[in-house]
């Protein structure tokens, strides 16, 4: 179990540092990447889809965690 979070964290943090990449390359708008909180990301729809994919695998890890704590796996 703790692979399945691990890994899960992993490409969860590796889609994402990939769909801002993405949008720093397409853009060079590093102040943008620094200054997120300002909706400043114009993200493509590629890069979207790959951010949110991500942001769900590290939210599953997360739930994943919570849940072998709760239930002590």
């Amino acid at each position: 179990m703790v692979y399945l979070q691990s890994g899960l964290l992993s490409v969860g943090l590796v889609l994402v540092m990939l769909a801002y990449g993405g949008y720093w390359r397409r853009t060079e708008d590093g102040r943008g990447l620094l200054l997120f909180w300002q909706r400043r990301l114009a993200l493509s729809s590629t890069e979207f889809r790959i951010q949110r994919a991500g942001l769900a695998l590290l939210w599953l890890a997360v739930a994943l965690r919570f849940a072998q704590a709760f239930w002590h796996w």
